[in-house]
């Protein structure tokens, strides 16, 4: 019997095509709303959604998480529908609810069939101008919310997390807490202060986004669904004050007795998403830490065996970003993980990627960006970017471009523009009685942190 062998050559691929965002149409309405729309052509499935300035930095003081509890009780009973009636309607009209909240924003987001585009936005509008907020309601997912956030925080990282954001941005500033506050910021908030905190902040009209067959949606129609109830002024929250950054690597260590791994946070803070940079940013980030194969994660993994996982990633956000650095360790080889994931970013900002990694990410990138716009949600989530960061309606046609004309000097130059190792913040969250004897020993000046929870 003989044996054969095969040999076959990985396929050159061809020049990328160009990339062009659908249209967008841009209405004004009366009172302070606006449309923003992306027409898509024979599409049989729509996507509607609401973007409105009632984010965490909305958050008054002491009451850390009441923008997330509040837009989270949206769809918990209106005045026309119960709780699971309200269910039952989003399901009987073979739609999917999405709701996201962050920092500046929170939004609201219907999946349809075409067809049903306008009774969707009937959902979505009466969800957002008339919840309920009915004691029942409120204290059942107060509850939920508090059970939530009890589990999270007696898991390894949440800690860490407020440590190091604390460090980024200050005490003080609403960024340097927690998204969704705390446990106990969250046990202060009662139904009065959700139903207070809607009408001051959340009746304002908002943005409506569709994503659709515009020949076949009336958007008048819709606008006067979702702007009738809306009789509140919009506005964005005060920037917070930044403190100076530190001159120098600090350690901050989370003790956390017994603790068999340490969590790991490292970075700093960036720059926003308007940056002209974003592109190179994102290219030389990507081989850093935003994959599976990227330097971190084969350094620290497959190399040295510390951790299942290590990644690095810079997160844009409307006027401030951050670097961060993460990932979860041996705690008996926490101090080399933090030298050698600290060399690596070092080794990044002096000496950049290579011509190999640079070709290998933006095909990538290039073959990755077309898969999250194929959907009318995907498309909405690109409107949305534009209405919430002030950029163009083409941007993702620019970005695509900016891609494709991207050179391995540019993302280098941003390496070395943005990276900062010997300014980095590192808080270690672990067993302080085995770590810390170790992270001096590496030369790290120490400090312990005690969590506000």
């Amino acid at each position: 019997m003989t044996a054969e062998r095969l040999v076959a050559e990985r396929p050159t691929g061809t020049a990328p095509r160009p990339y062009v965002f659908p249209d967008v149409r841009r209405i004004a309405v009366p009172g302070g709303g606006e449309i923003v729309a992306a027409h898509l052509p024979g599409r049989p499935i729509a996507w509607a959604g609401l973007v409105m300035e009632c984010g965490a930095l909305h958050d008054p003081a002491g009451l850390d998480g009441l923008a997330r509890v509040t837009g989270g009780l949206l769809d918990e009973g209106t005045r026309s529908y119960t709780a699971d009636e309200f269910g039952l309607a989003v399901e009987g009209l073979g739609a999917r609810w999405t709701w996201s909240h962050d920092w500046e924003t929170q939004s609201i987001g219907i999946d349809v069939p075409a067809a049903l585009l306008g009774a969707g936005v009937d959902l979505l509008a009466e969800a957002v101008r008339r919840p309920a907020f009915t004691d029942a309601d409120v204290d059942r997912f107060l509850a939920d919310v508090a059970t939530s956030l009890q589990h999270a925080w007696s898991q390894p990282g949440t800690r860490s997390q407020q440590v190091y954001r604390r460090a980024l941005f200050g005490p003080e500033s609403r960024f340097g807490r927690m998204l969704d506050g705390t446990p106990t910021s969250n046990a202060r908030i009662t139904g009065d202060d959700i139903r207070g905190f809607h009408a001051k902040v959340m009746t304002a009209p908002g943005t409506l986004l569709v994503a659709a067959d515009l020949d076949a949606v009336d958007l008048d129609a819709l606008a006067a669904t979702v702007f009738a109830d809306a009789p509140g002024a919009s506005g964005q929250a005060d920037v917070p004050a930044m403190p100076e950054p530190p001159s120098e690597v600090r350690v901050l260590l989370v003790d956390r007795p017994g603790a068999v791994q340490s969590v790991l946070r490292m970075g700093h803070t960036g720059p926003p998403r308007s940056t002209p940079d974003l592109v190179a940013i994102d290219l030389f980030a990507e081989v850093l830490g935003g994959s599976f194969t990227s330097r971190l994660n084969h350094q620290l993994r497959e190399v040295k065996g510390y951790t299942y996982g290590a990644g690095a990633s810079f997160l844009h956000g409307r006027r401030i970003g951050t670097f961060t650095v993460a990932a979860s360790v041996h705690t008996e080889v926490t101090a080399d993980a933090v030298a050698d994931a600290l060399a690596e970013v070092r080794r990044m900002r002096e000496d950049g990627i290579t011509e190999d990694e640079f070709t290998t990410t933006r095909a990538h990138v290039l073959g990755s960006m077309p898969i999250h716009l194929q959907t009318p949600r995907g498309i909405g989530a690109r409107l949305r970017e534009a209405v919430v960061h002030g950029l163009p309606d083409d941007h993702v046609t620019r970005e695509y471009a900016e891609v494709v004309a991207a050179s391995r000097d540019d993302a280098n130059a941003a390496a070395g523009r943005y990276l900062r190792p010997d300014a980095l913040t590192i808080v270690v969250e672990g067993d302080a009685a085995v770590v810390e004897p170790d992270l001096e020993a590496a030369g790290f000046a120490v400090t312990r942190v005690v969590p506000e929870e």
